[in-house]
């Protein structure tokens, strides 16, 4: 597994195998402000699929999970999410390898998700055929994604992933800060955390005409509340080469975020880690994570606000079905009898909306 390069060294495909730059292009009508959904992990444990399982039909279906965030989903401009398991096919298996059906990925692509981000510690639990047949998968909906490649040749076509919305140009960068202890196959590619391979990656996005520069990053310590200092330090870093967004995954649970200020002192929104977006995990603050909205002027290519929205993952029944339902606090809170659900998850998921919001006081909530 890779390191993290030292702070003194320091101080996202959509692909068959080359891809057509134009595909990339989606075609929106002139507005002035651009919305963006960033959501954290996507995870695969085998109580999930089993949930998803239907006997009597023999299918696997996840759409129920997202029925209750689908309409904040689907209306941004593109909506991004970190997919933490491989799409490797049967055998299905939970943590620590995991490999979850197909039907994930239909879900994913039916709540309104249009970005995946494949660059973190579990794309290739499964190894070369794990990878490779999670890129095919998500090629197949037509769902872009960044972070492992199938070879040189195709991370080079495609990456850094630029994608074009109402005139202006974002480019998605993706890195991990390793692979758990497995070794990747050559010729596949995982984009670690290496400064100078990020500089060069950063620079390409600018030659590219990239007007709008997002790092979206797999790092830190699990089931931490606050970012740590490399962290930290790689957040300044980015921001001094001309990053214009940060968001992070990876601990599992929602980390604080900050602005910090860049060249002409512009703001650069910095959400250290999202927590999770679909899993099984229970323990205290893992049982839900945060949907991050950007909203970005076309205009001035700056961002004009960040905002956030705190979802619990309830795991029970609702309208007569057992599943993992992600449920917006908010929405719970002003009218409970829309979601009935135990006394104990009330209790749970009121706790979880309190301590995410009061760790992320300086941002804004959306409401």
């Amino acid at each position: 597994m890779k390191k993290y390069l030292s702070l003194v060294a320091l101080l996202f495909l959509f692909c068959s195998f080359l891809q057509n730059s134009s595909r990339n292009v989606i075609v929106l009508p002139e507005d002035e402000s651009i919305t963006l959904i960033f959501a954290g992990d996507i995870m695969g444990h085998s109580p999930q699929y089993k949930a998803a399982y239907n006997p009597k039909t023999n299918i696997f279906n996840y759409k129920p999970c997202f029925q209750y965030v689908k309409k904040y989903i689907e209306n941004a401009d593109l909506a991004i999410c970190n997919l933490e398991v491989p799409i490797a096919g049967i055998p299905y298996s939970g943590y620590p390898n995991f490999s979850t059906p197909d039907a994930l990925l239909d879900g994913l692509k039916y709540a309104g998700y249009d970005i995946l981000l494949t660059a973190n510690n579990h794309v290739i639990d499964r190894g070369k055929k794990g990878l490779e047949r999670t890129i095919r998968q998500i090629d197949k909906r037509n769902l872009l994604h960044t972070g492992s490649y199938i070879d040189a040749i195709q991370r080079d076509s495609i990456y850094p992933l630029i994608v074009t919305v109402k005139g202006l140009k974002l480019a998605f960068l993706n890195y991990t800060y390793g692979t758990n202890a497995n070794v990747i196959t050559p010729p596949n590619i995982i984009n670690y955390i290496d400064s100078q391979q990020i500089i060069s990656d950063i620079q390409k996005a600018d030659r590219l005409g990239a007007d709008f520069k997002i790092m979206v990053m797999h790092w830190g310590t699990e089931y931490e509340l606050q970012a740590n200092e490399l962290q930290r330090g790689l957040a300044h870093f980015f921001v001094s080469q001309g990053i214009n967004l940060i968001i992070g995954s990876h601990p599992h649970v929602v980390q604080d975020a900050e602005i910090l200020y860049g060249k002409d002192s512009l703001a650069v929104p910095v959400y250290y880690s999202m927590g999770n977006s679909l899993s099984n995990q229970r323990k205290l603050n893992t049982d839900g994570g945060i949907m991050i909205k950007v909203d970005i002027n076309a205009r001035t290519k700056l961002v004009s606000n960040t905002s956030f929205l705190p979802v619990y993952v309830h795991r029970g029944v609702l309208n007569g079905l057992y599943q993992y339902y992600l449920l917006p606090t908010p929405d719970f809170i002003k009218k409970p009898t829309s979601f009935p659900i135990s006394t104990t998850d009330s209790i749970s998921l009121t706790y979880f909306d309190k301590e995410t919001r009061s760790r992320l006081s300086n941002m804004k909530l959306i409401h």
